[in-house]
């Protein structure tokens, strides 16, 4: 039996625990959970997660505060297995957060938002890769990427030996190179040198044949100039691409 961590101011804490247990009854994985606790400070949760470290499954945090990122600091000396979700919605601390999520312990960092659909649908996926496994999920040097959620992955040209994944509603830095993702994620589609593409999410080719737009998403990303007509080929062949 796991149990599940909750560390958030207290309108967002009670938010997650609604979007747990609802996710618990439609993924039918009540009986995997032993308990959900909930925290409103971060020193509470630290000092239960040092005592529980090999019961803690998932811990989803909310950082409002510089003052609190040095508590989650602080977490980092505690040997656990549990899966990490933090998330923001305090602009100023956008870059201070993804620096904090290239170290070890983080396995995972939401969206930098506070959309009620979005966090739930994180909530949905994370639960379901943690207690069910039936995400398409491969690991890259001990980070999970969940095949069904990835727009595009790219190297990072600021963090070295890291990558930035991207979905419709995050984006994280995973260590490892593009190489191992292609092994492990051979569905992805290389364009060039440093960007793998998720061909199913594509939604469409911009006039310039090298802006690639996606389903439910507003983001975009700008192939190199080489991949033109492979590009093309690619639109020819997929109805789904307008």
């Amino acid at each position: 039996m796991a149990s599940i961590m909750i560390d958030a101011e207290f309108h967002a804490s009670n938010r997650l625990e609604r979007f747990v247990f609802k996710a618990q009854e439609e993924l039918e994985i009540r009986e995997k959970v032993y308990s959900t606790r909930v925290f409103y400070n971060h020193e509470d949760s630290f000092r239960y997660l040092k005592t529980f470290c090999d019961e803690v499954k998932v811990c989803f945090i909310k950082v409002a505060t510089k003052q609190e990122l040095e508590i989650l600091k602080r977490m980092q000396t505690v040997k656990t297995k549990a899966f990490f979700v933090i998330y923001t919605d305090n602009s100023e601390l956008d870059r201070e957060l993804l620096a904090l999520t290239t170290l070890p312990l983080w396995t995972h960092m939401t969206l930098r938002g506070n959309d009620e659909n979005e966090i739930q649908s994180l909530v949905n996926r994370v639960l379901a890769y943690n207690f069910t496994n039936n995400l398409k999920t491969v690991e890259v040097s001990g980070y999970p990427i969940a095949l069904d959620s990835v727009l595009y992955i790219l190297a990072d040209k600021t963090h070295r030996n890291y990558l930035k994944a991207v979905t419709k509603d995050n984006e994280c830095l995973v260590r490892g190179t593009l190489q191992e993702v292609r092994i492990e994620l051979p569905e992805l589609l290389s364009l060039g040198r440093g960007l793998l593409v998720n061909p199913k999410k594509i939604r469409r080719i911009e006039e310039d044949g090298l802006t690639l737009c996606f389903e439910e998403s507003l983001k975009k990303i700008k192939a190199p100039a080489v991949c033109k007509s492979q590009l093309k080929v690619l639109k020819q062949n997929s109805e789904w691409i307008k």
